[in-house]
């Protein structure tokens, strides 16, 4: 029989990922959609302390500030539409003050250098070659809707983009030596330049990471591009924009994950997490029936067993708890 798909397998890897891993997500929305799908099933994982950041220089450049862990000052800042930001960061991060704007900055920047010195595992998701940078030649993580007039715009070659990430990789590998590096390329398409440049700057993308695993042969790539644009290839599996893949697709690209690298007691342990979750949400006909009791009682016990193993349950205890004395 014709297959009529095309299905696309990841390498597979040299190590697993279970719950005992302390990981770290650094990249593209398409990299903190995965990292959330981490952190719901209770997995330690810190997400994106900069923000979205989608070339690999500003990428590279947050690596090496976690590092050394430098903190930012307000001579780092701009003003623009009443908030205050840093082109280093997301507009997550802009407040109405420098001093909230250097707190919410500083506090995520600590945290997540404290963390990259000790975590197993580092995802980097690279989205796009273009960047912008400061007529000063700053290149900038965003432009934070400035005039464009203040900027300049330009592709990184391939050969940019291995010699910042390679310098960012030797540090981190003398800064914690079992760290595990998995890369991928964001299946999201970025239009605003056109379809011709978005297809050059994923070629650079791809050049740029397979000369970097000649370099460090045990970079391990992921293909989430690949999933959704050559396996999926459907725009059903695509938002409303038609550029970013939808949740089945996201899921997809999930599952692929998790079975090439959880073990079978990881997924099992996912799927005792995932049932603890569901029962805190549930909502019965009658709260008041021993039946609901009961079963709110049983999953309460299961959550604190499982919080035994360094699992955290709070919200979901929380819940149960409520439940009991309504």
């Amino acid at each position: 029989m014709n297959n009529f798909r095309t299905i696309v397998k990841p390498a597979s890897p040299s190590f697993q990922i279970s719950h005992n891993d302390k990981l770290i997500s650094i990249g593209s929305c398409f990299s903190k959609n995965i990292g959330k799908k981490f952190q719901e099933r209770k997995f330690s994982i810190c997400i994106n302390p900069f923000g979205q950041q989608y070339n690999p220089y500003s990428i590279a450049n947050s690596i090496e500030r976690l590092l050394i862990g430098k903190t930012y000052t307000k001579t780092d800042l701009v003003c623009h539409d009443e908030l205050y930001h840093s082109y280093d960061h997301h507009g997550s991060f802009s407040r109405s003050t420098k001093e909230e704007t250097l707190e919410v900055i500083n506090s995520n920047l600590l945290e997540a250098s404290a963390a990259l010195k000790n975590v197993n595992v580092l995802f980097l998701t690279f989205g796009t070659s273009h960047v912008f940078s400061l007529k000063q030649g700053q290149i900038v993580s965003n432009c934070h809707k400035l005039s464009g007039n203040n900027f300049d715009k330009r592709l990184l070659t391939p050969n940019e983009m291995v010699e910042v990430l390679t310098r960012a990789i030797s540090k981190l590998r003398t800064a914690n030596r079992e760290l595990r590096i998995i890369l991928t390329i964001s299946p999201v398409r970025y239009f605003a330049f056109g379809h011709y440049e978005n297809s050059v700057s994923k070629a650079h993308l791809f050049t740029a990471l397979h000369e970097l695993q000649n370099q460090f042969p045990d970079l391990y790539y992921f293909p989430a591009y690949e999933l959704v644009m050559d396996d999926l290839r459907d725009y059903r599996f695509f938002s409303e924009d038609m550029l970013h893949p939808n949740y089945q697709a996201t899921d997809y690209v999930w599952q692929s994950f998790a079975d090439t690298f959880f073990s079978k007691a990881t997924v099992g342990l996912i799927k005792e997490v995932e049932e603890i979750i569901a029962a805190a949400k549930h909502r019965p006909r009658n709260e008041n029936s021993e039946a609901h009791k009961k079963f709110v009682e049983k999953y309460l016990k299961k959550a604190e067993d499982l919080q035994k193993q360094k699992l955290d349950f709070t919200e979901e205890q929380n819940l149960f708890l409520l439940a009991l004395r309504s």
